[in-house]
């Protein structure tokens, strides 16, 4: 279960244009920007390949969950298209030394259940800063949010 939440904020993603690439993943970056990039390539995911680059942006047990995952798990999980992010709004961010927290609202429209709905979330992610820039350690739920279950998932 550990695992799963772990995961799960990313599971609400689908389909947006821009990508993180190792060539926008810089040193020079602010946390709310890594957070925003990463959301986005969660959401814009098209194939398993993709899921190394989420591993590389990742730090922890946090990214000890996505190299435990099997290309079945994340193709299900992310490759499935059935999750569009409206918005993605940066509510805060505190940075101390090497470590940051970014707090966001995501608002999407999940097309899984019977009927579409909109939901509005709100994240809490905890970073660290490493060689190459900010790398994601922890996202957590926060707030009100609205909870639903897909194959047992949660986002």
């Amino acid at each position: 279960m550990k695992k799963l939440i772990l995961i799960m904020p990313f599971l609400f993603l689908a389909c947006t244009k821009f990508k993180l690439t190792e060539s926008t993943a810089s040193a020079t970056q602010s946390p709310s920007e890594v957070v925003k990039l990463f959301v986005q390539l969660s959401a814009s995911a098209k194939s398993p390949g993709d899921k190394r680059r989420l591993i590389e942006a990742s730090a922890g047990d946090f990214k000890r969950a996505f190299e435990r995952m099997s290309d079945e798990e994340f193709k299900l999980t992310y490759l499935n298209g059935q999750i569009k992010i409206e918005n993605i709004n940066v509510l805060d961010s505190f940075i101390e030394l090497d470590k940051a927290k970014v707090r966001y609202q995501v608002s999407l429209e999940n097309k899984q259940g019977t009927e579409t709905t909109l939901e509005t979330n709100e994240r809490e992610v905890e970073l660290r800063k490493g060689d190459s820039g900010w790398l994601i350690e922890a996202i957590r739920l926060k707030g009100s949010d609205k909870v639903a279950f897909t194959r047992g998932m949660m986002f």
